[in-house]
């Protein structure tokens, strides 16, 4: 998602040394290292207490007192640096309808991955917003003061996992918003699920990310998510094709393994030679006799074969030929008249 606003306010906006200038407000070295660190300013991680206790031979807690002191000196401060960062940061997530992710404001300001530290720290020190921590349940995040604090936004996030839940299945962002008792735009709605780590997003549908139709993980969530996706059975080789194509990680999945996974779970049914359906649909396992006993058992009554033929098909992707085969050469199917059969033993 980007914006022209946010993006035209952003351009060119040197968050690197804005932060530079902003940590020079602070008299000590040691204090401004202490933040790098703690941030992790240009590193691959931010450094613990610990580690930063050592380097400057001061406790644990020393280090978290420096740190805390130094933001809350750097927030306290009124000066054009900071006023720019606030302004820059919360245009682009008053752009994003009120909540953005620490990862969409990055792309906006067109940092890399690695520089996200810059841009917490950036929207720490605004006053124009509250920074949510990434944690279990919440990635890292901004949400615009008054209204989206971290409060709130946690209060939504749990309605619309509610909603969600109460659903029962995956569903649109549409069909979802209806549900909710708050009034939220649909940019807003999209910004809190994504925020959210209970929830998950795959073509086009919402739903918790324990469901796997949402958040395929394995080759059978996936084999029974393209037969869902497609909406009528399938030759297993043209399975094991689309399953490759499922999310980002398009990883070679054999035909054989993906066959291995149709033929040990009971939600796919083999219907024909090699194309399998889902029981949900209203298919039973079964071998084509077995199907045609069904028919006759339900019908308790003779059928014509033209009718059982009809009625298997509806169950079965096979040939006419072997239908009409098994009721001739099966014991346990008798003629009762012309081209009239029935079970031998009701």
């Amino acid at each position: 998602m980007t914006n022209q606003t946010a993006t035209a306010t952003s351009t060119k906006y040197d968050y690197r040394d804005a932060t530079k200038t902003i940590l020079g407000q602070l008299r000590r070295e040691r204090d401004r290292q202490i933040i790098a660190g703690r941030f992790g300013f240009g590193m691959a991680k931010r450094q613990t207490l610990e580690k930063i206790g050592n380097d400057f031979n001061i406790t644990r807690e020393r280090v978290r007192q420096i740190e805390k002191a130094a933001v809350t000196k750097l927030r306290s401060l009124d000066f054009a640096e900071l006023s720019r960062a606030n302004e820059v940061i919360t245009t682009v997530v008053r752009d994003f309808g009120g909540v953005a992710l620490i990862s969409d404001i990055t792309a906006i300001l067109a940092a890399p991955e690695t520089d996200a530290p810059y841009i917490i720290f950036l929207s720490l020190l605004s006053h124009g917003v509250d920074l949510i921590d990434d944690d279990d349940h919440l990635r890292a995040a901004v949400g615009l003061l008054p209204i989206f604090g971290r409060s709130q936004i946690v209060q939504l996030i749990e309605e619309v996992v509610a909603a969600v839940t109460a659903y029962g299945k995956p569903t649109t962002l549409v069909k979802l918003r209806s549900k909710l008792a708050s009034e939220l735009e649909p940019e807003t709605l999209e910004q809190l699920m994504r925020v959210s780590k209970q929830l998950a997003y795959f073509d086009g549908k919402w739903g918790l990310v324990a469901w796997p139709e949402v958040n395929p993980k394995s080759i059978r969530d996936k084999t029974y998510l393209v037969l869902a996706r497609h909406g009528r059975p399938l030759h297993f080789s043209d399975i094991a094709h689309h399953v490759r194509g499922l999310g980002t990680n398009k990883r070679n999945v054999t035909v054989q393994a993906v066959h291995n996974e149709l033929i040990k779970d009971g939600r796919f049914i083999l219907i024909g030679r090699g194309i399998y359906a889902l029981s949900e649909w209203g298919y039973t396992p079964g071998t084509v006799a077995e199907i045609i006993a069904s028919v006759l058992r339900e019908e308790s009554a003779p059928l014509h074969k033209d009718e059982i033929v009809r009625r298997v098909l509806m169950k079965r992707q096979v040939k006419t030929t072997t239908i009409i085969l098994n009721l001739q050469e099966k014991d346990q199917f008798v003629r009762t008249a012309k081209a009239t059969y029935d079970l031998k033993e009701k």
